[in-house]
């Protein structure tokens, strides 16, 4: 079966729930950052949540990125 469609595939084939549940928002070295947990504490950049076009720049919080939490795990 062709579908066509100008949707994106998440909004057609939709995802399971508990891949949502995994991210969180945090905020890193003062950029907001939608983030999925890989461990306790590590995980990977999904989004940066900025408003600062300089935040976008910036390789450490690239969407991909793993960033160590070394105060507190997330909740």
């Amino acid at each position: 079966m062709i579908l066509y469609t100008i949707l994106p595939n998440e909004a057609v084939f939709p995802v399971d729930q508990s891949v949502y549940e995994q991210q969180k928002i945090i905020e890193w070295n003062g950029v907001q950052l939608l983030v999925e947990r890989t461990s306790l504490t590590e995980c990977r950049v999904v989004q940066v949540l900025s408003t600062d076009p300089q935040d976008y720049l910036n390789d450490a919080t690239q969407p991909g990125q793993m960033l160590t939490l070394s105060t507190s795990p997330l909740k």
